[in-house]
């Protein structure tokens, strides 16, 4: 298929095939126009929110519809992950003296800025100008702390669409009995007491459901179970690598080995079962996956009429 420049641009960004972009016009078309219809009809900027677990493609879902608004529809877009929202290495390590170890790696709710989160969501749909521009966060991995502020993106024009995405966005909090036993081998052993999944518990219901109101418009990208996390997020590690040698600007950085991560993605085993379990039935539109992350069905949940499958 021909392509724009702008979609080009996209493809090497994110290191993928061309058949990507045939896929994605068969598969999220429907859902791009129901964006650009409810945008057309909103007072305000209007906010997308994206879940998807660990490595099932919400940042390239959330870039290509960014670039599909902006150049097909001259949209003002800005996309945003909450992973941008982490704690610097020092608060996370202040929380883990103060409440619980675990809470020094990265990753679950209590981990995030979250009054960063609403100042900057609440700031660009406020409309950000050339004299009041609105500085888009941003987290380096590598390094396990936010980005210098002089190196973050600049917003200087009112932005009509917000795209964000996130592992957790938009999940529910448990109910307290449903954190009594562990679900794993790291909380049996490293939170026996369940104080750090209280506490995540409860910061998920104090801190991000007030945050989640916001998001007008919502999309998931269902994966198959919680046991494809790990072979996922081990490609994104792989994918990292690869991106970090092709790169003319090199870094002292290091990359997790298969053991840890499957470590690491024990952090999210909790609250990802809980996405999969309650978050479909709250979408607009849910994208199942299968375990190679082709889109098995397509439904639109809030909506009244029966769903629809995608071969």
């Amino acid at each position: 298929m021909k392509t724009m420049p702008m979609l080009d641009q996209f493809i090497q960004r994110h290191q993928l095939d061309a058949d990507y972009l045939t896929h994605a016009e068969k598969y999220f078309s429907s859902a791009l126009l129901s964006i650009v219809a409810h945008q057309k009809q909103a007072k305000k900027t209007f906010i997308v929110g994206i879940n998807g677990c660990q490595g099932s493609g919400k940042s390239t879902l959330a870039d290509y519809l960014g670039t599909r608004l902006s150049s097909e529809f001259d949209l003002n877009v800005a996309v945003l992950s909450l992973d941008d929202f982490y704690y610097s290495n020092k608060q996370r390590n202040e929380l883990a003296n103060q409440i619980h170890p675990l809470l020094r790696t990265r990753g679950v709710p209590g981990t995030h800025d979250m009054d960063l989160a609403k100042a900057t969501l609440d700031k660009l749909c406020a409309g950000a100008t050339a004299d009041s521009p609105v500085l888009l966060p941003r987290f380096n991995k590598f390094s396990d702390n936010p980005y210098p502020k002089s190196q973050w993106p600049i917003v200087d024009r009112p932005i009509d669409v917000i795209i964000l995405e996130g592992w957790c966005l938009g999940v529910q909090p448990q109910l307290m009995k449903d954190l009594i036993y562990p679900i794993n081998k790291l909380e049996a052993t490293k939170d026996k007491y369940g104080i750090w999944r209280s506490y995540v518990n409860q910061q998920l219901k104090q801190n991000y459901q007030e945050f989640y109101q916001r998001i007008d418009h919502w999309l998931m990208l269902k994966a198959p179970s919680f046991d494809s996390v790990q072979a996922w997020r081990l490609e994104q590690e792989n994918k990292r690598q690869t991106l970090q040698q092709n790169t003319d600007h090199k870094q002292q950085e290091t990359f997790m080995t298969s053991a840890e991560v499957r470590n690491f993605t024990a952090y999210f085993q909790r609250i990802t079962e809980q996405c999969l379990a309650t978050l479909p039935s709250q979408c607009d539109w849910v994208y199942e996956l299968d375990n190679k992350r082709n889109i098995v069905n397509t439904t639109q949940p809030t909506l009244t009429t029966s769903a629809t499958t995608v071969d």
